[in-house]
C-alpha cells in the first residue's frame, strides 16, 4: 500500500532512535522526519509521549508498542481485554480497557504517578494492572481518565471522580466529585478540568496567571470551583499546562487563558478568550506540550505558538518564541489534502503527526478495493489489461459511464499502475503521484484537485434512489396476522448492495450465500425499522441522525447492539455519537 495515508512524522531536536531533524538549513518550520521504525502505521489508533521522545503506540484492538530512545522497541498485549484509550503523564503511561480496568507502564522512580502495588520496582519492562480497578471486590469500573503531570484522575462509570495519588497507600483513589462526565488534563498540567451531568465545567489546582479560567490569576484551587460562562455540551477538547489552558468548542472555536507567554495572546488572560488569529478557522485537533501548542483545522492547516527552538526550530520567525498562532508547513504528502484526517500528539520534547485511523467509511472501502470481492465490472485498457471494479462506485465518483472512462483512458495509453493509483482515489480518496493523477483527471475532464470528498459523494449516492439495486426486507411485527397461514408482512428499504456488504460483516456473509441474481435479503435482527433506517444512512454518511419524532431511548439501545450484531468495523464511532446524544437528553 502506498504510504500517503499511513506514514507517521516526528519533529524534535534530540538525537534518538525514533527520529531526528533533517534539512537543518531549510528555512521552514517545523521540519518533519518520517519514522521508518513504526511498522504497519495504518493500524495506529493513538500515540502518546511523556517527558522524553519515548512514545507508546496503540495498534488495533489491544496491541501496544513502546519505542524508546535507547533503540529498543517493546511489544505488549493486554490479554482478554480490549483497549479503550491510552494516555501519558510526565513519566507514566496509562491504559484503559473497555471493561473498565486500568493498566500502567511506568519507570522505576520515587515520584511514580499511578497507584501501583510496588512502584519502587516498576520499570518499562512490564505492563502492570492498577490494583484498585482490577479487584472485583472494589466494584469500580473506569469510564474515562486523564493524566495531569505527576497525577491522574479517574471517572468511574457511576460518575465518581477520584484522584489516583491522594492516598498514601496508592491503592485507594480518593473521591473528589460525583456526577462527572469527562475529565481533562495535560502532560505538564498543574491543574485539571472536568464536566458534570449538570452541564457545568469545574477546575482545580495551581492557577498560574489565570490558567484555570476562573477570572482570577493568583488564587489556586485545592477544591474544584465552577468555571463561569461555560457549558459542558459545548466543549470538544480542553487541555491544561502549568501556565495556560486551551479550550476547543464543538464548533471548532479556540479559546485560551493563562500567561501571555503561552496562551496564544500578547497579554495574560484569566478567563477563556477566543484566540484572534484562529477566529475564522475550525480547529479539530489540538495538543500542547511544555514548549509547544499546535492546532489543526478541518482543512489540514497547522498553526503553532509558544515553542522552543530546540523543539520546532523557528526558521523564518527568528530565534524567539512565537506568542500568537502562526501557520506552519505540513509534510508535503498531507498538504492541500483535507480528506486525510490527521492527529497530533506532543511530549515535552517532541511532536508526532500521524493520519487518523478512525474514519471507518474510508477504511471499509479501502478494504473492499484491496480485496476485490464482489466486483461486477471491469476497466478494459490497452494491451488487453482488465482491472476488476465495482461499477456503481466508479461511476458515482466520476459521473461517467464505464465505457466512457475506458475510451478516454485508452486514448492516452495509461499504464495499469497509473490506473490503480486513480482507483485509490475513487475508492478511498487517496491522492498520490500528483502528476499522474492530474493527467488522468484532465483526460476524464474532471477538475483537479477534486472538490468533493468520498464521504460527500457517498452521501449523494444515498439520496440517489434510482441507482439503488437491492431491497432490505424488515419484518413488520405490528401488521402480522395471528393466522399462521397468512404471508409474513415486510417493510422495504432500498439500498446499494455494495454499500451494505462493505460496511457490515453480517451482510457480507449473507450476500456470499445468495445468488448474484438475488435482489433482496431479509433482516432477522428484530430491530425497529426506524433503527435500521438510521443505521443504513450511517453506512453512507458516518453520522447518526435522530429527530424528536423518534423513540430516542429505544433507538439508542438498538443501535448500541448493532455494532456487534451487524459486525461493524471495530473503529466504529457509533458509540461515541450515541454518548453525545445521551449527554444532551
Amino acid at each position: 500500500m502506498n504510504q500517503t495515508k499511513t506514514q507517521i512524522f516526528y519533529s524534535g531536536s534530540l538525537n534518538n532512535s525514533i527520529g531526528q531533524l533533517i534539512n537543518q538549513n531549510e528555512n521552514k518550520c517545523p521540519r518533519w522526519t518520517p519514522l521508518s521504525k513504526i511498522k504497519n502505521a495504518s493500524k495506529v489508533r493513538k500515540i502518546v509521549s511523556g517527558n522524553n521522545p519515548n512514545c507508546l503506540i496503540w495498534k488495533g484492538t489491544n496491541n501496544l508498542e513502546f519505542h524508546q530512545t535507547n533503540n529498543q522497541i517493546k511489544f505488549f498485549t493486554i490479554e482478554n481485554e480490549e483497549i479503550k484509550d491510552i494516555q501519558s503523564g510526565y513519566s507514566t503511561y496509562l491504559i484503559l480497557t473497555k471493561s473498565g480496568k486500568v493498566f500502567s507502564l511506568a519507570q522505576n522512580c520515587s515520584y511514580c504517578e499511578v497507584p501501583l502495588s510496588d512502584p519502587e520496582s516498576s520499570t518499562f519492562e512490564k505492563i502492570r494492572p492498577v490494583p484498585f480497578f482490577n479487584k472485583k471486590e472494589n466494584n469500580r469500573k473506569v469510564d474515562t481518565f486523564a493524566m495531569v503531570g505527576w497525577s491522574n484522575y479517574f471517572v468511574c462509570k457511576d460518575g465518581r471522580l477520584g484522584d489516583g495519588t491522594s492516598n498514601e497507600s496508592k491503592n485507594l483513589p480518593v473521591l473528589i466529585f460525583e456526577n462527572v462526565t469527562r475529565v481533562f488534563g495535560g502532560v505538564q498540567g498543574y491543574g485539571f478540568f472536568f464536566t458534570t451531568k449538570n452541564n457545568e465545567l469545574y477546575a482545580a489546582g495551581k492557577n498560574s496567571g489565570g490558567n484555570l479560567g476562573t477570572g482570577n490569576s493568583t488564587i489556586s484551587q485545592k477544591s474544584p470551583v465552577k468555571v463561569p460562562n461555560w457549558k459542558a455540551e459545548d466543549i470538544l477538547y480542553l487541555q491544561t499546562n502549568h501556565d495556560h489552558s486551551i479550550l476547543i468548542t464543538k464548533e471548532g472555536k479556540t479559546y485560551g487563558c493563562g500567561l501571555a507567554f503561552s496562551n496564544g495572546f500578547t497579554q495574560d488572560k484569566s478567563t477563556f478568550t477566543e484566540i484572534e488569529e484562529l477566529k475564522n478557522k475550525k480547529v479539530v485537533e489540538y495538543f500542547g506540550g511544555s514548549r509547544i501548542s499546535l492546532a489543526l483545522t478541518n482543512e489540514n492547516e497547522l498553526f503553532g505558538w509558544r515553542f522552543d527552538p530546540e523543539i520546532l526550530p523557528t526558521g523564518q520567525y527568528g530565534n524567539t518564541r512565537i506568542q500568537t498562532p502562526r501557520k506552519f508547513n505540513l509534510p508535503k504528502i498531507f498538504q492541500n489534502n483535507p480528506s486525510i484526517k490527521l492527529k497530533i500528539t506532543c511530549g515535552t520534547q517532541c511532536v508526532y503527526l500521524y493520519p487518523s485511523s478512525n474514519n471507518c467509511l474510508i477504511q471499509d472501502f479501502q478494504k473492499l478495493f484491496e480485496s476485490k470481492i464482489f466486483c461486477d465490472s471491469k476497466l478494459s485498457l490497452n494491451e488487453n489489461t482488465q482491472i476488476p471494479i465495482h461499477k456503481i462506485i466508479v461511476e458515482s465518483r466520476t459521473n461517467l459511464q464505464i465505457s466512457t472512462i475506458e475510451d478516454l483512458l485508452n486514448k492516452e495509453s495509461f499504464s495499469k499502475q497509473e490506473i490503480l493509483l486513480f482507483l485509490k482515489w475513487v475508492y478511498f480518496d487517496e491522492i498520490t503521484n500528483v502528476d499522474s493523477l492530474k493527467h488522468i483527471f484532465n483526460s476524464l475532464n474532471i477538475s483537479y484537485p477534486p472538490k468533493n470528498t468520498f464521504q460527500k459523494d457517498l452521501h449523494d449516492l444515498f439520496n440517489d434512489e434510482d441507482s439503488k439495486d437491492f431491497t432490505l426486507l424488515i419484518k413488520n411485527d405490528e401488521d402480522e396476522d395471528e393466522d399462521d397461514d397468512d404471508e409474513e408482512v415486510y417493510e422495504e428499504i432500498l439500498v446499494h448492495k455494495i454499500v451494505l456488504l462493505t460496511r457490515s460483516g453480517l451482510f457480507r456473509e449473507m450476500f456470499e450465500n445468495t445468488t448474484e441474481e438475488s435482489k433482496s435479503v431479509k433482516d432477522y435482527s428484530g430491530k425497529s425499522i426506524e433503527s435500521i433506517e438510521i443505521l443504513i444512512k450511517y453506512f453512507y454518511t458516518e453520522k447518526i441522525e435522530l429527530t424528536a419524532d423518534h423513540d430516542i431511548l429505544l433507538i439508542i439501545e438498538e443501535l448500541e447492539d448493532s455494532i456487534e450484531y451487524y459486525q461493524l468495523n471495530e473503529n466504529s464511532n457509533i458509540l461515541s455519537q450515541l454518548n453525545e446524544i445521551k449527554n444532551k437528553l
